[in-house]
This record gives C-alpha cells, structure tokens and sequence, in this order.
C-alpha cells in the first residue's frame, strides 16, 4: 500500500512537473491583446560615408521618447506576431567642424556655433517573437522584425555668425532646400527583450537602420537607435 502510494505521488510530481514545463513553451491560455508603450531612444547615427574620401562625423549622438501601441497575435504555441505603431521625436547634435567643410561660403566667414536636428516621425513595426511563461504572471519575451521609419518633420535648427552678425534658421531636412539632405523613408531591422508581470511590461531593444538616409550626391548615412520602453498590456 505504501509502495503503491508513493508510486502515485511520483507520478503526480511527474505530471505536474510536465505541465509546467508545457506551460513555459506552450501556453494553452494565449490570447490577443492591446499594449501601450512609452519609450525611450538613444540615437546612434553611424559616420557620413563619402565616396573616395573617407568617414565625416557630422551626426553625434541624440536621444528623445516616444508613445504607441502594440497588438500581439499567437501563432503557434508562445509563438506570436505584433504589429505596432509609434510617434516619436528625437534631437540630434550636428557636428559644426563637419558643416564648416561641407557649406561653401564663398569667402565669407562663416562660423556655425550651435546645429542639431529634431525630427517627429512615425515607426511601424512588425514584430515576431517568443515568450517564455516562467509562471502565470511573469513571462520573458524575445523579438526580431522590420520596422518602417516615416519622417513627418526633420528641422535643421542653426546658430550662425556671418561677418559679425548673427543669425537664427531652421530648414527642414527634405527637400531641395535641405542643408543637410535627407530622406524621409527609412528601414530598421529591430530587436528586443522584454520582461511582462501581471500586465506590466519593461523592454529593452535597438534598431539597425538598412536604408541609406542621406540624400547628399556619393554619400551614404545609416541610423541606428537604441531604445527602452514600459508598457501595460491589456
């Protein structure tokens, strides 16, 4: 009888066991849902490549936020796509060294003291993922996909000083009275890590631009950005 008991409570640890680990990679209880996000980026744009002259660092680093909204679909098993949508504005500096050799001033002095872009923009993710349900509340999520980039509005905010005078301008970055050309469309490849408990989310991740943005003739300029992001799913 004990021996018969025992067998039973083996086998009940076992199916437990068994259950749980199914759970981790396999759900039965996964369903759509709405997230919103609120994120932050760091902006890391790469050297402005010319050809048969070498690297320009004219783009340093910048930051800025965003907001949006997710919705995950299942696949198959903790599988899951999550297509999303993200308005966001970023800042970036201009280096003034690398604008003193790109703008011809025709002999006249020219001396650039502050630049920096600050652009609103629009990102549409497609993201595919996998999530690992630890427990009822608490689940890890891993994702990789494309995501389109749409510039709205890309400023090119100026401090001049022009044979002693100063002045003030922001063109805008498209068009074909760009300073600094760019263009509006971009492609990143995206990336991530996310931790859920309850309906609380944290994310960390980062985007590899593949487009070149620069609209400058024999010249190439990629973005990339690193972001973090908090959410609740509903």
């Amino acid at each position: 009888m004990k021996k018969l008991l025992l067998t039973a409570m083996l086998a009940g640890a076992a199916f437990v066991g068994v259950e749980a680990q199914n759970t981790i990679f396999n759900n039965p209880d996964n369903e759509p849902y709405v997230g919103v996000r609120a994120m932050y980026n760091l902006k890391c744009p790469g050297d402005l490549k010319i050809d048969d002259a070498g690297k320009m660092g004219l783009l340093g680093k910048g930051s800025g936020f965003g907001v949006g909204v997710i919705y995950n679909v299942p696949l198959f098993a903790n599988l899951y796509i999550e297509p999303g949508v993200t308005l966001y504005y970023n800042t970036e500096s201009i280096k003034a060294g690398a604008m003193d050799e790109m703008v011809d001033t025709e002999g006249v002095p020219f001396d650039l003291k502050h630049a920096s872009m600050r652009k609103f923009g629009l990102r549409i993710p497609v993201m595919f993922g996998y999530h690992f349900d630890f427990t009822p509340d608490i689940k890890v999520s891993v994702y990789t996909g494309p995501e389109l980039d749409l510039g709205l509005s890309n400023d090119q905010y100026m401090t001049i000083d022009v044979v002693g005078e100063r002045f003030h301008a922001a063109p805008s970055a498209y068009g074909e009275n760009a300073i600094i050309g760019m263009h509006r469309c971009n492609c990143n490849w995206k990336f991530g890590a996310g931790v859920s408990y309850d309906h609380y989310y944290l994310g960390i991740g980062g985007g590899i631009g593949i487009l070149n943005m620069s609209d400058i003739n024999y010249t190439t300029l990629y973005e990339n950005y690193f972001e973090v992001s908090l959410g609740y799913n509903f």
